[in-house]
């Protein structure tokens, strides 16, 4: 066929590899690349035909069963929803869509209604694993019921990832075993460290990971998350942006071309309303799953939309235009051009249909790592500003729902992080709470131990930019230290350890671990069991109780409760060994054996003279007498009423002691003066 004869498509494709070899591939010879497309094109055709005859779509139909259950909680119906993985499509699938993306898509018959709260139990028979959790249908369309899964446990997440990496290692395994068969050179699109990947849109959140390709399944394409060089922001244009807006010195002139709007085909992948901080919780989700495409945010005639490259924002526009969200205006704003040269790259971009930015480089206005400067510039502000709305819809859209060259070209193309972004936005505000706000928010995670994790390393770099920070990170936040202990260690002052800790924790990055601060208390409460145990049945009652032999009732009282409360039988672990709950049970008896025997005047006095010599008894008496006097001339009038309580406990006759106890609870209880010469006595 003639190229006279191409349709606008082929057309497209034409001009679409012949740019890309042009640009990236230049130096692959002719032969090479008539091999390659020959293979290409032959991938195409089996994938084609296998799909056609029943390959997977990205939707779980098979396996599903809904509703299991329909209770009423609340005043609102919850619906249960059981899928059972026993396929290698859908495992492989599910894995996707629940690590990858936080949603499913599944198919069912009588579909929940939007917003709706749904327990979601997903099956793995094949690896003996049943995770259950509290889930929200986020969106309803043709395709399905889009389910969101953000309530697992760390615990089901690190069982599910296994069984993804032991996928991942098999489907490698598989590759590996073909390719020798074979005898031929092929690119393995699953291999992530290959100069050239044939893949899917890296975050197309329902893509058919279960088709087949050259006789591999394709999963966990976006298990790692391109790395990208991030010029750092021209601070200048944030700043002066900032303040043209504030001030109201705001330009009504725009200069070249708008910025990109892309109008998706078909329907969003995901809805979502937005309310509170909700906009935060969505931009994490698309960096964390590597996510490419776009998410419009529509409220009322106005929009704005961010495309998105692996899980990076690389492009933001609005609808209308406004001239302070584009590049032209915010650098004569920050005094990188003159307004001339603004114009002059303008008629330039207009005359040849290019974007502002290629022409400022081409014009030799701007060097081009100065232009990427401002462009990360430029999206640093909008993104402060979209992590600040409140109302409107997000709609999210895959890449497969965009045209091909929906990206900037390099080499103006920025990546921007989310994680940076949010960052220091949570930073700022966690590090104006006063003392008393920290200290309300610190008090329940005081004795756990926060700890980075491990998988979001990569996140973590993107998001602190401070290196101080990163020392924190790196020597105090590895769950070794309880969060009390943290705070001691750390160089930073004490409002900026709370915000880092925190934002962290907030952005999904670090967790408070119990787990460990668990095992030291059951340590401690092993050890207590141990001890006690060993001296209650040689002990006299007096000692059981932990107190000395002359206590008084209120005394025993006291102490009583305090065993009871500690070696309760009811509140030692169940997973303690059997032996230390036979010995706490032994304990209780031998406490309320003691208790018994001592708790009334009578029957103590009874038991003390038994155990107790009598020359001891009439010593006791003096000594007492002696410590309340010295008690007394301190002002320590608790410890003065506690030492004559003793002597009467012996000697309840004692005169000297009825007279000294008398006073003392005049002082204390009355508020009587203590000194004899004050007539008010």
């Amino acid at each position: 066929m003639s190229q006279s004869k191409w349709s606008s498509d082929e057309q497209t494709l034409f001009d679409a590899l012949h740019s890309l070899m042009s640009e990236r591939f230049a130096e692959v010879s002719a032969t090479s690349a008539r091999a390659i497309f020959d293979e290409a094109l032959a991938r195409r055709e089996r994938s084609a035909t296998q799909e056609s005859s029943g390959g997977w779509t990205g939707r779980i139909e098979k396996g599903v069963v809904s509703p299991v259950a329909s209770t009423h909680q609340g005043g609102r119906v919850r619906v249960d929803v059981e899928i059972v993985a026993e396929s290698d499509e859908l495992i492989d699938s599910l894995l996707h869509q629940i690590l990858e993306v936080g949603a499913v898509l599944v198919h069912l018959e009588d579909p929940p209604g939007l917003n709706e709260i749904v327990q979601v139990k997903v099956n793995f028979p094949r690896a003996h694993l049943e995770v259950e959790a509290r889930a929200r249908v986020v969106h309803q369309s043709s395709r399905g019921t889009a389910i969101e899964v953000s309530g697992l446990g760390r615990e089901d997440r690190v069982a599910l990832q296994a069984i993804a990496d032991d996928r991942r290692r098999e489907l490698d395994e598989q590759a590996v075993q073909e390719s020798a068969a074979g005898g031929q050179e092929s690119f393995q699109e699953h291999h992530p460290t290959s100069p050239v990947q044939v893949a899917d849109e890296p975050g197309r959140s329902f893509a058919p990971y279960g088709s087949r390709r050259g006789g591999v399944k394709r999963t966990m394409q976006t298990t790692g998350r391109r790395r990208f060089d991030m010029p750092d922001p021209d601070m200048d244009v944030v700043r002066s942006t900032q303040h043209s807006l504030e001030s109201g010195l705001v330009t009504r002139e725009f200069y070249g071309p708008a910025p990109p709007w892309f109008e998706p085909g078909g329907d969003p992948d995901r809805v979502e309303e937005l309310a509170g901080e909700r906009v935060l919780d969505i931009l994490l989700q698309l960096s964390s799953s590597g996510f490419s495409g776009a998410v419009v945010q529509r409220f009322g005639k106005k929009g704005r939309q961010l495309l998105f490259e692996s899980g990076y924002i690389v492009e933001i526009s609005s609808e209308p235009r406004h001239p302070l969200s584009e590049l032209g205006p915010m650098l004569q704003a920050a005094n990188r051009i003159t307004k001339r040269q603004l114009a002059m790259a303008a008629a330039h971009a207009d005359e040849l249909g290019t974007t502002l930015a290629r022409s400022l480089m081409e014009l030799d206005i701007l060097d081009p790592e100065r232009i990427r400067h401002a462009i990360s510039g430029r999206l640093t502000f909008l993104l402060r500003e979209f992590c600040e709305e409140r109302e409107g819809s997000l709609q999210v859209f895959d890449a497969s729902s965009l045209p091909a060259d929906f990206l900037p070209q390099p080499p103006l193309r920025v990546h921007v992080a989310v994680e940076r972004i949010i960052y220091d936005r949570l930073v700022r505000g966690l590090s104006q709470c006063s003392a008393r706000e920290r200290e309300h928010t610190m008090a329940p995670e005081l004795d756990t131990y926060p700890e980075v994790l491990v998988q979001e390393r990569d996140r973590l770099e993107r998001a602190i930019s401070a290196a101080a920070q990163m020392r924190l990170v790196d020597n105090v936040l590895n769950g070794r230290r309880r969060l009390r202990e943290v705070f001691t260690e750390s160089a930073l002052p004490p409002a900026e350890t709370f915000a880092v800790v925190f934002a962290l924790h907030r952005m999904g990055l670090l967790h408070f671990d119990r787990s460990l601060h668990q095992t030291v208390v059951r340590e401690r409460l092993r050890e207590n069991v141990t001890v006690k145990y060993l001296s209650v049945h040689k002990a006299s009652y007096f000692e059981v109780l932990n107190v000395h032999w002359s206590s008084y009732s209120e005394v025993i009282e006291k102490a009583y409760h305090e065993l009871r409360a500690q070696f309760d039988p009811q509140g030692v672990p169940a997973e303690l060994e059997e032996e230390v709950h036979q010995r706490v049970r032994e304990i209780n008896e031998r406490v309320e054996a003691a208790y018994a025997a001592l708790a009334r005047r009578p029957t103590r006095h009874g038991y003390r003279t038994r155990i107790m010599p009598e020359y001891k008894l009439a010593h006791a008496v003096p000594l007492f007498l002696k410590q309340s006097e010295l008690a007394e001339r301190r002002g320590q009038w608790a410890e003065a009423r506690d030492a004559v309580r003793r002597v009467l406990e012996i000697d309840p006759e004692n005169a000297e002691g009825q007279r000294r106890l008398k006073r003392y609870e005049q002082i204390i209880d009355q508020g009587v003066s203590p000194d004899p010469a004050d007539t008010n006595q």
